[in-house]
């Protein structure tokens, strides 16, 4: 819920309180013009950091973002995750306004989608700028429990060298509305015609068109292991 009238949110911070945190800003990076590192300092003993662990933050009095926990550091007392700074959405300047010592930042804990399989020995992490927190989420699980892995990101021209910046490993870099633009283009990527990886865990996030168009590609391909998706934004649509 993205997007909801006043007293709705101000209902919902008062009738849900043990989902809420008050955190302050104990860091705030560019790491480029585009994309920002934020650290937020706060008690989250009592919370477990899975992958693509999910927090919100009310923008505005109407207006709620989604953003990924990409570090929670061991104490729990601190967490850290990457927004993409796209145009003047209201998301995007409440992050840009964001400063050191910002204090009593209200936060709610939505929890993770469960995506992570451990069982399943390879991983494709699919997604573009949106989707860099949730990338670094998975890495320490990937790399603990030795998962074949690997990241398809699509990107900016500007953005291209954000992964290597933020200490990603193994993976691929795709130019925007390219090859994720049709299925056609997907279906040549050498993985989805190797058997090794057909039963592979594939995780879609980002951007709803390309997201589709390689969920269609899988399928075509006729993939047999689980695709999760997780749309964050869509052209012309405020706020997913």
């Amino acid at each position: 819920m993205p997007t909801a009238p006043k007293w709705l949110n101000d209902a919902l911070e008062k009738i849900a309180p043990s989902f809420l945190r008050t955190v302050k800003v104990e860091n705030s990076v560019y790491l480029n013009p585009y994309l920002k590192k934020v650290r937020l300092r706060g008690d989250f003993t009592t919370l477990n950091f899975d992958p693509g662990f999910t927090i919100s933050l009310r923008v505005t009095p109407n207006d709620l973002r989604h953003y990924t926990v990409s570090y929670a550091d061991q104490s729990k007392k601190a967490i850290e995750f990457v927004a993409y700074l796209h145009g003047n959405s209201v998301g995007a300047d409440y992050i840009r306004d964001l400063q050191f010592d910002d204090q009593k930042i209200k936060l709610a804990v939505l929890g993770s989608d469960k995506q992570y399989d451990p069982t399943v020995k390879k991983q494709l992490i699919f997604g573009d700028e949106t989707s860099l927190s949730l990338m670094l989420s998975f890495l320490p699980f990937l790399k603990r429990n030795d998962h074949q892995f690997i990241f398809y990101i699509e990107l900016e021209e500007e953005n291209k060298i954000i992964p290597e910046i933020i200490g990603l490993c193994n993976y691929k870099i795709f130019s925007k509305k390219e090859v994720f633009s049709n299925v056609e283009s997907i279906q040549q990527l050498p993985l989805l015609s190797n058997q090794e990886w057909s039963d592979a865990n594939i995780i879609l996030t980002g951007n709803v068109n390309s997201i589709r168009n390689f969920r269609k590609a899988l399928k075509v391909n006729d993939h047999k292991g689980k695709i999760y998706l997780k749309g964050y934004w869509l052209e012309g649509k405020k706020g997913l």
